[in-house]
């Protein structure tokens, strides 16, 4: 009976265990559209349990065995519901929701999806910008991403630039919203005219390669789109408050009301900003405003935006020797220390610390002399400065015609005004302070103490680099579902753009007026006062006509893609300064800026009625892109992909007309070919993903101009294009996440690159009549692209402590990281210096290897509906030394032919930095 009793009691304890046992069903909801992460989405199952996603998307909950309905919902989406069967194991589910209305992402943001896009991406999701960006540039969080080499450059705020591959940022195409933003003239990305982005940023994703736009964009290197909150986001008002070092302070204000009842939706945030820089002398001041109002109209959704970041910044525009900065690790990385001796007997500055500006020095505006210490009300002065506003305006309609056609149609527009603020000529350094000398040129500008300079007139002065634009576009797509698998979008791009560009007197300093010596074209008599233009004035007009079209299909494992662009890029160049013709009679006065001419007892001179403007006639050039692409997902958990393109790209505008208005010659278009294999492998705890790519980048075009005299006249000259300057970009890329603990996550990547020059040939430059002019030989064969590191490791963790209260840590190496130099200098007839004894061109300066370590930390909690957010980071917290952008033989500098530290000018890494944050939401 006993034995009874006890086998009653464990059976009947077993079915209690087995009945009370439970299982983990767990799992990560994202946007379908952008793939980012949603937080704080429901997830509800019998009467009213469940939870709600964490900073990260996932969600975990603990379900004895049995049958369950999810149901996930999340405003502003389509809700989900999710049958599950829990029995004796775990379920992850990868569940993404779609939006309730038709937006840009969908129809114009071309965003790559997990397992269907055939090209290596990744997302930087906005949780995740708010925690690490720290009031960075944006370029600079792009660096968690493989293949990315982005720096502050000089140190300014706003002057970030960003390599993708190996490529500048003039061969990476930003979208924001599907609105192309590469300057229409030379394809480059001025990151200070976005500031505050990051306030209402819906997702931002980095696209490797030719990328996944339909449109005609220069995606060589990749493409990095980033997308706005609008109707879909999540109703709130939020304000932070931030604090940094060197007196960097920031206070933005957003609000969204989502989707309001009457189907009308309004974001809205602002900010501005004020700090003095790490670097000394980079002060920095903006403000930054964002409006969009979107309304539903039946089967159309109407969007209207505006934005824009006025600001003005110090720069640190030259680079310097590696012991300018700090004279014990310029020895450490090869610096010779007779040579820095030599520097420093020339009275050169040595070992003035990581902040040091060479771009500034003091002034005062009341009588010293150059010998004074004690200077009255002398100011410290900028003489390298940014000031800009670049306002963007679209209007959008989405139109969902029916369940199988959506039609897009976007108008923008873009006005920019400002420029850059330097001094002209370059003062001589002050030995007291090793800064500019300043008062030395506002005493000799006021006549002090000489005598010498009784008219006043200015020999030294600060002026303005002015280049407005007025930019107008106009991109209609279409997307049309053929059927359940085959889909085709097509469209047309149109764009008109007119650059202004001058230089302007902005302070005379001291002096009375000044002579434009700079200026050949018209007499150096002519007397010049503050506001009066200078040395050059032109305008560029741009014009862009481009077609698309994409054949997508998608039937169960398989989706394939094939894309096929042309394009027309018009290009005319307009001269103020050269000489203008007016007919009088049957004679052609030629009349230049400023002059008079006296013909036949008439005096005429510049501002007649009449003139006619020395312009270009419009000249076209045509592109096209061929790319295509095929995913295959092999099971549940893996998948590969491939891509191949084709691309034929139009020069740029400098390389199309020179400064004299004629035409450069042998003119042709840059060539890309490019092809990429990737491989996938998703688990519910873990994700690699595999890439390796092959581009092959033709006729690159040279950042300076080349000329040759005319065999018949030598004083006529002739700029040429160098042709046939040919690059191999190839490389791998892995990335990483392994998610340890529910609270604990591991993420990691590596990029290994292999880009090198494969030109060695002369380039044969002929006239127009046939004639050969000029030959220009070069070798640059088996040297290494310069300009951004080939080597990237990062490692980083994420460790959620309790909900809300997070820390997180970054490892980031780069290296392989050769100098800058212009391949066009490596002539052996030219410079033979340039080649070993073997004939062989001798490798630019390679960038000694560094590594950062950031920190950041942040603690959320709610109190009566209303939400905190404590955040703080640590930037190079190890306040380590290294350079992060070098010019090899940099022929501003001393000496600078050895290939060597110590001809190599540079820009160093920022030190050690902070940041600290509150942020409540309502």
């Amino acid at each position: 009976m006993k034995k009874i009793f006890i086998i009653v009691v464990f059976i009947t304890a077993l079915g209690f265990d087995l009945f009370s046992q439970t299982y983990k069903v767990s799992g990560l909801v994202s946007d379908y559209n952008i793939g980012e992460p949603l937080i704080g989405v429901n997830i509800v199952y019998g009467q009213g349990k469940g939870t709600v996603t964490d900073i990260n998307g996932v969600f975990n909950l603990n379900l004895p065995n049995g049958e369950y309905d999810l149901q996930i919902s999340y405003i502003g989406f389509i809700s989900q519901t999710k049958h599950v069967v829990v029995g004796n194991k775990d379920i992850f589910l990868n569940v993404e929701l779609k939006t309730l209305t038709l937006n840009e992402v969908q129809v114009i943001g071309d965003i790559a999806k997990t397992r269907e896009t055939p090209i290596a991406f990744s997302n930087i999701t906005p949780a995740k910008i708010e925690e690490q960006l720290a009031s960075q540039d944006i370029p600079m969080i792009l660096n968690s991403t493989p293949g990315v080499y982005a720096t502050q450059s000089g140190g300014g705020d706003g002057d970030a630039r960003i390599n993708i591959r190996g490529f500048s940022q003039r061969n990476v195409a930003v979208m924001l919203d599907g609105i192309p933003v590469n300057d229409m003239e030379n394809g480059w990305v001025y990151w200070s005219n976005w500031f505050g982005l990051d306030a209402v940023m819906r997702g931002t994703q980095v696209q490797r390669g030719l990328g996944m736009s339909k449109l005609a964009i220069p995606s060589v290197g990749g493409t990095i789109n980033i997308t706005t909150k609008g109707i879909d986001a999540k109703k709130g008002v939020s304000i932070k408050q931030e604090v940094g070092n060197s007196g960097f302070l920031r206070t933005t204000l957003g609000m969204t009301t989502g989707r309001l009842d009457n189907g009308w939706g309004v974001t809205f945030a602002g900010s501005y900003k004020r700090g003095d820089g790490w670097v000394d002398q980079t002060w920095t001041e903006g403000w930054f405003y964002f409006l969009r109002v979107d309304k539903e109209i039946g089967k159309h959704v109407i969007s209207l935006t505006a934005m824009g970041a006025p600001q003005k910044h110090g720069q640190r525009s030259y680079k310097k020797h590696i012991a300018t900065f700090d004279r014990e690790y310029a020895e450490k990385v090869g610096m010779r220390p007779g040579f820095i001796d030599t520097l420093d007997s020339y009275g050169l500055p040595i070992d003035m610390g990581l902040k040091y500006n060479p771009n500034w020095g003091y002034l005062s505006r009341a009588y010293i002399t150059d010998t004074d210490t004690v200077r009255p009300n002398a100011v410290a002065t900028s003489t390298a400065n940014n000031y800009y506003h670049k306002p963007l305006f679209s209007l959008k309609d989405f139109w969902n015609v029916n369940d199988r056609l959506y039609v897009s149609n976007v108008a923008y527009l873009s006005i920019g005004s400002g420029g850059g603020r330097s001094f002209s000529p370059t003062p001589q350094v002050d030995t007291a302070t090793n800064q500019q000398n300043l008062q030395s040129k506002y005493n000799s500008n006021m006549n002090i103490p000489y005598g010498f300079n009784t008219n006043k007139e200015s020999s030294g002065i600060m002026r303005n680099a002015v280049n407005n634009h007025f930019w107008l576009g106009l991109l209609s797509t279409f997307d049309y579902k053929i059927s359940d698998a085959l889909s085709l979008s097509g469209g047309i791009d149109l764009r008109t753009y007119r650059g202004e560009h001058y230089r302007e007197i902005d302070d005379l300093f001291g002096g009375n007026f000044y002579k434009d010596q700079g200026n050949k074209n018209e007499s150096d008599t002519i007397k010049k006062y503050e506001g009066d233009r200078i040395g050059y004035n032109n305008d560029a007009l741009v014009r862009w006509a481009g077609l698309f079209t994409q054949l997508k299909y998608q039937n169960g494992n398989l989706t394939t893609f094939i894309n096929l662009t042309a394009s027309f890029s018009g290009y005319k160049r307009i001269d103020y300064f050269l000489p203008k013709t007016l007919k009088v009679g049957d004679t052609t006065l030629q009349i230049a800026y400023g002059q008079e001419v006296e013909y036949q007892g008439v005096v005429y001179d510049h501002k007649n009625p009449g003139l006619k403007t020395n312009e270009t006639d419009w000249k076209y050039i045509g592109g096209f892109t061929v790319k295509g692409g095929l995913n295959y997902n092999l099971n549940e958990k893996m998948n590969v992909f491939m891509n191949l393109g084709y691309l034929s790209k139009a020069p740029r505008f400098q390389n199309v007309f020179d400064r004299q208005n004629k035409e450069f010659l042998e003119i042709r278009n840059e060539k890309v070919k490019a092809v990429e294999l990737g491989y996938s492998y998703l688990l519910s705890r873990m994700t690699l993903n595999a890439n390796a790519y092959y581009t092959i980048w033709e006729n690159r075009p040279s950042d300076r101009r080349v000329s040759f005299p005319d065999p018949n006249n030598p004083d006529i000259r002739y700029t040429a294009n160098i042709n046939k300057m040919n690059a191999l970009h190839k490389g791998i890329e892995l990335e990483f996440a392994y998610r340890v603990l529910n609270n604990l996550t591991f993420e990691a990547l590596l990029s290994l690159g292999d880009w090198k020059w494969t030109s060695k040939d002369s380039a044969l430059i002929y006239n127009d009549d046939g004639e050969l002019i000029g030959r220009k030989p070069f070798n640059a064969k088996g040297l290494y692209v310069g300009d951004a590191a080939q080597f990237q490791n990062r490692e980083s963790l994420r460790w959620e402590i309790i909900r809300g209260l997070y820390v997180s840590g970054s490892y980031t190496w780069f290296g392989k990281n050769y100098s800058e130099f212009n391949p066009l200098e490596l002539d052996p007839d030219e410079n033979p210096w340039a080649f070993d004894d073997e004939g062989n061109p001798r490798q630019s300066w390679r960038i000694p290897n560094y590594f950062t370590l950031d920190f950041h930390a942040g603690y959320s909690w709610n109190i009566n509906k209303v939400g905190f957010q404590l955040r703080a980071s640590v930037l190079n917290a190890l306040d380590n030394v290294f350079i992060t952008d070098a010019q090899n033989n940099d022929p501003y500098l001393f000496n600078a032919s050895s290939f060597d530290a110590n001809s190599a000018g540079v820009f160093m890494g920022l030190g050690r930095r902070f940041n600290i944050s509150l942020k409540l939401r309502l």
